[in-house]
């Protein structure tokens, strides 16, 4: 009969438990009885070398602890070698190598060799060759590998995390501040990695040490002599060696806590990945013996001072220590397994020594234990923590790579645009909206640090795709957008309040495909940031509009639309109104039912006369709402007779229009967007313009035909009628015209003065609701609830005239709009037909307001 196999109980020894339950010291698992078969046990430790750090050594190898420690750790040491089963670098020594050079500089191994005791100049001189020695050495550069691995998994998403904070309040320098971000984290990353591989940072432990601790303000070199006793009193050198032989091993002890320690930052440290404990067998560990003596120093050290430094020992002996332990007391193949699980659990209650001494000579009675399968040695737990460390290096990466390369964070790529809510640098805004766009970021970039900020978002398309044709209209009308914006933010600013305003960005791209995109991302930026206020915008009434409308109804964010005039645009799937939209521009109802009133009572000119046959020339796209509801009411409420033409794209639009000249009707009236506005006028001209067919257009044209006209004076070809939402004519009869024309003349140079003149109310509207808010509540800590519930009912004299939001629940459409019915001939100024407020009863239309106008 032979004994019982140690493996087992090493490989449940070395094992190590889960990151969630408690980790208690190693065994000292001592073999004796039969030397051949407990030299035996100390060989299967070769067996877990492939999963765990280990060594195997003869106790009489070295003649003293220090040497013992030596092949353990020092330079090449057997504990410092690569496990490639552990798939983490082995645990790095830099207490316990510190001491070993501070030791062996005064005390020579025991080769023979003498040498004078150095002096301080020498151990200055040697600590220096020591560290240089070591720089380029194999182990050296691997251990600076680890350490910057370690310290990047640190600062590579620190800094990631910083540039994203930012970022909120650095617009306009997004992209740079991301590029920065990774070269800034591999910066710290290897200061980091300096202190720790110099072990400057390690070294404070010194100043607890069990034994010989350092002083306050004491040098490391004075302190290193102190350790070797160069100066010590006659009398003493045997005392002072058993203190340094103890501190060896507590700083052994140490650097293995240190090694397996579970950080709670930095997080991604090695300590939580380590699967296995390090083993070291020490053959023949009689007393006498050097590896007897360090066997003795840990089992003292950890009883003494509680160090629990995570190191197995696997010794044989023909004497066994002297100490209390659990005895083996039972056969069975199993049973120094069991036995180690029955020794933890008196870990846990009473702490005993750490000897757990197991007599070989016990022969194992067949079949008295049950076999237990054999538990393998599985990296898994490693291979979780480089997931997590992959993770923590590859997101910070990527989203850097993603800021740098591709849009850019908040922005996604969409028809070869960068689509959502960020920086203007990612966006790349179109060149008719770039000298704006570049004035507000530097009215954002002059509000003083520190200031107290209220934020407005712009939503509109600031990008087309690339060689998009027929959006010169669409590029001016937002041009004139954001010249309002801009405008009253650097009003607002002038004033000596403490509060700024700042205007964030929301590319919609191209015909507002990605207004729901952009509303999201201003959803997302809103929940962390309470000074963004309102968003302005939602020019257009499309479906895309009206699903970001409603996106952002969910999160309670106040809006206020300049020109959108569709009344379903602020309606959800299931037909409730939003209580947070508020619209400036007069809805088509209205408008129709003036543009209806000036076809069937006013007459567009004497030759047309009054109820004329009407070719309706309509925009048939996926998501256009606009258009079709023009058509729609008007199909409804005008008496006369009407065709209908519809087109999708240029080519279509000019065969509908020749189809539509073909026709009896006197007046081609146009309800498309503003982008085929000289198509329209190049088709009437050649198919209608001579059989004397009146062209009407909708208000969507009127800021291409005021541009058209103001920068032609004298010159230019429009001849046509149309719809406007405010005065084309372009007056200056009140302060915020005033205001806002001193701006744009700076500033701007094409842009739609009609749209600027609405996105300037509408800015100006949030800031007089957040005005109000402010005198209501000083601390204003609840922005957009603020600005949402004094929106309604707020009156004022704005750019566009009279303002006054209904005080509704729910409906917050402006009240008493004025729709103008305008008309212009090729060479001439515009003039005004009509200045309407129409109503649910009424057309509203008044007399004309140009001197002469007979119509």
């Amino acid at each position: 009969m032979a004994y019982a196999p140690a493996y087992p109980l090493i490989v449940d020894a070395v094992r190590r438990p889960s990151p969630l339950a408690r980790e208690d010291g190693r065994p000292i698992l001592v073999f004796t009885g039969d030397l051949r078969a407990a030299d035996e046990a100390v060989d299967d430790v070769d067996k877990v070398g492939r999963w765990a750090p280990h060594a195997r050594i003869e106790a009489t190898a070295a003649s003293d602890v220090a040497g013992v420690i030596e092949k353990l750790t020092f330079r090449d040491g057997l504990l410092t070698r690569w496990v490639g089963g552990t798939l983490l670098p082995p645990p790095r020594f830099l207490l316990t190598r510190f001491i070993l050079w501070a030791w062996r500089e005064a005390h020579p191994a025991a080769s023979g060799e003498h040498r004078e005791t150095p002096t301080r100049e020498d151990y200055a001189r040697s600590h220096a060759a020591w560290r240089k020695a070591e720089t380029f050495t194999g182990p050296a550069l691997r251990s600076w590998a680890d350490y910057v691995s370690r310290t990047m998994t640190t600062w590579l998403p620190a800094s990631g995390l910083t540039a994203f904070g930012l970022q909120q309040f650095m617009d306009g320098v997004n992209l740079l501040l991301w590029l920065i971000s990774p070269a800034v984290a591999v910066v710290l990353a290897l200061l980091h990695a300096t202190l720790l591989v110099r072990g400057l940072l390690s070294y404070r432990w010194f100043r607890r040490a069990p034994y010989l601790p350092r002083r306050a303000g004491e040098p490391l070199i004075d302190y290193a002599m102190r350790i070797a006793g160069t100066e010590l009193p006659p009398g003493h050198e045997d005392e002072h060696g058993e203190q340094a032989e103890r501190l060896l091993v507590a700083a052994l002890l140490e650097d293995l806590r240190q090694a397996y320690r579970r950080r709670l930052f930095p997080w991604a440290w090695p300590g939580w990945g380590r699967h296995t404990y390090p083993v070291v067998g020490i053959k023949h560990a009689d007393p006498g013996t050097a590896g007897r003596r360090f066997v003795e120093l840990v089992e003292e050290i950890r009883v003494g001072t509680g160090q629990r430094g995570p190191l197995l020992l696997v010794v044989s002996t023909s004497v066994p220590p002297p100490a209390h332990h659990a005895r083996f007391d039972g056969g069975g193949i199993d049973a120094p397994a069991e036995l180690y699980a029955e020794w933890g659990r008196a870990m846990r209650r009473f702490q005993p020594s750490p000897y757990l001494v197991i007599d070989t000579t016990r022969p194992v009675e067949p079949g008295t234990v049950r076999r237990r399968p054999e538990r393998r040695l599985r990296p898994v737990r490693a291979m979780v923590f480089w997931a997590f460390v992959l993770t923590l290096v590859a997101a910070p990466v990527m989203v850097t790579a993603a800021n740098a390369l591709g849009c850019g964070s908040g922005l996604h790529e969409l028809a070869d645009q960068c689509v959502g809510l960020g920086s203007l640098d990612k966006i790349t805004p179109h060149a008719t909206l770039r000298p704006v766009t570049e004035k507000i970021e530097q009215q954002n970039a002059a509000i003083p640090f520190g200031a107290k900020v209220i934020k407005v978002a712009y939503l509109g398309p600031l990008t087309t795709q690339p060689g998009a044709q027929f959006k010169d209209g669409q590029m001016t009308a937002v041009a004139g957008e954001l010249t309002g914006l801009g405008a009253y933010q650097a009003e607002f600013n002038k004033s000596k309040s403490d509060w700024k305003m700042k205007v964030l960005f929301a590319n919609t791209g191209q015909d507002f495909l990605g207004a729901e995109l952009a509303a999201g991302e201003i959803a997302g930026h809103a929940k962390n940031d309470p000074s963004l206020a309102a968003v302005v915008g939602f020019a257009w009434s499309r479906d895309e509009v009206r699903r970001a409308i409603t996106r952002l109804t969910k999160v309670d964010m106040p809006m206020v639309g300049t020109v959108s005039t569709v009344h379903q645009i602020a309606v959800d799937d299931k037909g409730r109104r939003s209580p947070y939209f508020y619209r400036l521009a007069v809805v088509d109802t209205l408008q129709v039912k003036a543009t209806v009133h000036w076809l069937e009572q006013i007459g567009l000119d004497p030759e047309v006369g009054t109820r004329p046959e009407v070719a309706v020339v309509w925009q048939n796209q996926p998501g256009e709402l606009y258009s079709k509801d023009l058509r729609d009411l008007f199909w409804a409420a005008y008496q006369g007779e009407k065709t209908e033409h519809s087109f999708t794209d240029d080519a279509s639009l000019e065969a509908a229009v020749r189809k539509a000249c073909r026709t009896k009707a006197k007046v081609l009236y146009y309800t498309g967007r503003a982008d085929f506005l000289a198509i329209v006028q190049r088709s009437w001209g050649t198919a209608c313009q001579r059989r004397g067919v009146r062209l009407l257009a909708s208000d969507d044209v009127t800021g291409a035909i005021a541009n058209d006209v103001h920068s032609n004076p004298g010159k230019h070809t429009v001849t046509m009628s149309f719809v406007s939402l405010t005065d084309a004519r372009n007056p200056s009869d009140n302060q915020s015209q005033e205001v806002l024309w001193r701006w744009a003349d700076k500033t701007s140079k094409t842009f739609s003065y009609v749209h600027a003149a609405f996105a300037y109310d509408a800015v100006q509207a949030v800031a007089m609701a957040f005005n109000t808010y402010r005198d209501q509540s000083p601390d204003a800590l609840a922005v957009r609830a603020g600005v949402h519930y004094n929106l309604r009912g707020l009156s004022f004299d704005g750019a566009t005239g009279a303002v006054a939001f209904s005080s509704d629940a729910t409906d917050h459409d402006a009240q008493g709009r004025a729709i103008w019915l305008m008309t212009v001939e090729a060479g001439e100024e515009i003039k005004a037909v009509r200045e309407c407020h129409p109503t649910a009863k009424t057309h509203g239309c008044g007399q004309s307001r140009d001197p002469g106008d007979t119509t």
